[in-house]
């Protein structure tokens, strides 16, 4: 397995990059959780590049809708460039939804606008109330 590349961005984001990756593994996530945990402590918005991905096993989707992973994750966006990765993406969603809001992007920049409105208006709108249902943007 190759680990995911993950860093934290100028403006607070965390970065996890999967691009090595076409089967999002447990291994691969709890790898991607841990980094990403260490790097940056506390609740995080979450962008995740999932390039090359066209499954999701169950193991990984259960983790990621986790306690641990909630208590750590304000919102997340995934960034896929194939109708095979959307595909797995709503298959994950369907089963495992996540309390936390998350989306799905085409491009890096929608993700990254979509992320920080949330955060900027975290105490004005109602982003967080947002029901935890997959929703696709390009």
């Amino acid at each position: 397995m190759s680990a995911p590349r993950v860093w934290l961005g100028t403006e607070g984001i965390v970065h996890v990059d999967y691009d090595a990756l076409s089967i999002l593994t447990l291994a691969a996530v709890r790898t991607g959780f841990e980094l990403r945990r260490h790097l940056a402590p506390g609740r995080q918005l979450v962008m995740s590049r999932l390039p090359g991905i066209w499954r999701v096993d169950a193991e990984a989707a259960a983790f990621l809708s986790g306690d641990e992973v909630v208590r750590h994750t304000r919102a997340q966006a995934g960034v896929i460039d194939s109708s095979l990765g959307i595909s797995a993406v709503r298959i994950l969603e369907q089963h495992h939804p996540t309390p936390f809001p998350f989306r799905v992007f085409f491009t890096e920049q929608d993700a990254r606008d979509w992320l920080l409105g949330l955060d900027a208006g975290a105490g004005q709108d109602h982003a967080a109330d947002e029901p935890p249902t997959l929703r696709t943007h390009w």
